[in-house]
């Protein structure tokens, strides 16, 4: 008992030690707008509805920042919760509203009513109908058995079997028919509708859609429908997961890799590492190898592992500020160099070194003093 107890707490402190309020009251309100859109319509039901869940519960916690492993571990909280309040309420309620005793009118078909003995186990169909347009047609009783009932939307069958209704079971433009146990098994729960068809070449039965009742469930016989229910939200919270997982999965990779080359930027000296992209005065966009604001003119103090990487710079003996090895005055105290050689090498090898240069008359190019000619245009001195 200690040990599941330490584990869970381990377990805990792992996902959700960095979790804040407001990223709790965020993934309450992804898990209260998530089960809302499952019980809505038949999203339960549909891939849509799925997706739209999955991306719900992923996108509201990520824009609060919850990280990856909290947000798996709430997906698998969200999971268990949607399926306790499928199979437990949602689920059961859709049964109930669906298991009619008497249906409006629709197709071939009106003052449909299903009465049940509970005591005997029976279900007596009754109808009138209408069979203009369908001649020699057959009317059929069809049932199937329901073996999900994914939340708040059309439960899934199998086993669809029909009954052909022959005279026995008509008078005029009635019909009257009663199921028994030897028909399907009274504690399970069924789809019952009316329907006209005829059969194909095949033998099998073809129904007209039109013609159709609307469906009822068997709900109300005493048949347990808890399993069928349970199945269902289950089988919804798979596939939910299963979108929700790639999408986590993906976007974490995507993530990663971008900073996997945003780090090799950073360390080629291509990118300035976060936090130090803008200039601390006006807040304007900061290139790398920059030291002075365009906007401003403010001193760029870079960092560190910006500064290990460039051997073109050296520091300001008096203010310590990094500068490039051509400046004459830095830019952040606004010291002067003395002593900066200019080195010029000449078209014919010949290299001029001085401490002092003057502007070529005829190009502007700055030479040093002790040059013979300006090396770019060419003048002789």
């Amino acid at each position: 008992m200690d040990s599941n107890n330490a584990g869970s707490s381990v377990f805990s402190k792992t996902v959700f030690r960095s979790v804040t309020v407001m990223q709790i009251i965020a993934m309450c309100a992804a898990a209260v707008i998530g089960i809302a859109v499952l019980c809505v319509g038949g999203f339960g039901g549909s891939a849509i509805g799925w997706l739209i869940v999955a991306v719900v519960i992923y996108m509201i916690p990520h824009f609060f920042g919850v990280k990856p492993k909290a947000k798996a571990g709430f997906a698998l909280v969200f999971a268990v919760v949607a399926i306790v309040v499928g199979g437990a309420v949602v689920g059961p309620s859709f049964v109930d509203n669906n298991s009619r005793e008497s249906v409006s009118d629709h197709g071939a078909f009106s003052d449909v009513g299903y009465v049940y003995d509970d005591s005997a186990k029976t279900i007596t169909v009754d109808a009138d109908f209408d069979m203009t347009g369908y001649d020699g047609d057959t009317i059929y009783l069809c049932y199937a058995k329901v073996t999900l009932v994914p939340f708040n939307s059309s439960p899934q069958i199998e086993g669809l079997k029909n009954i052909p209704l022959d005279s026995a079971h008509i008078s005029g433009s009635h019909l009257q028919y009663t199921l028994t146990g030897s028909d399907f098994d009274m504690s399970e729960l069924y789809n019952l509708v009316l329907a006209i068809g005829k059969t194909d070449g095949n033998g099998n039965v073809v129904y007209d859609g039109d013609s159709a009742s609307i469906a009822t469930l068997t709900g109300f016989t005493g048949a347990g429908c808890s399993s069928q229910c349970y199945t269902g939200a289950a089988v919804v919270m798979l596939y939910v997961l299963f979108i929700f997982f790639l999408i986590l999965v993906f976007s974490t990779l995507l993530r990663r890799t971008i900073s996997g080359k945003r780090k090799k930027m950073e360390n080629d000296g291509r990118l300035y590492p976060q936090g130090y992209g803008r200039c601390d005065k006006c807040g304007a966009l900061v290139l790398p190898g920059e030291i002075k604001c365009r906007k401003c003119g403010a001193y760029i103090d870079r960092p560190e592992e910006m500064r290990r990487k460039k051997d073109d710079f050296f520091q300001c003996s008096a203010c310590g500020a990094e500068v490039p090895g051509d400046a004459q005055v830095c830019p952040k105290c606004g010291a002067k160099f003395d002593g900066v050689e200019n080195v010029v090498s000449h078209i014919d090898g010949k290299v001029d070194v001085s401490e002092e240069s003057y502007p070529c008359p005829k190009c502007g190019e700055m030479v040093p003093k002790n040059a013979v000619f300006c090396p770019k245009c060419g003048k002789k001195f």
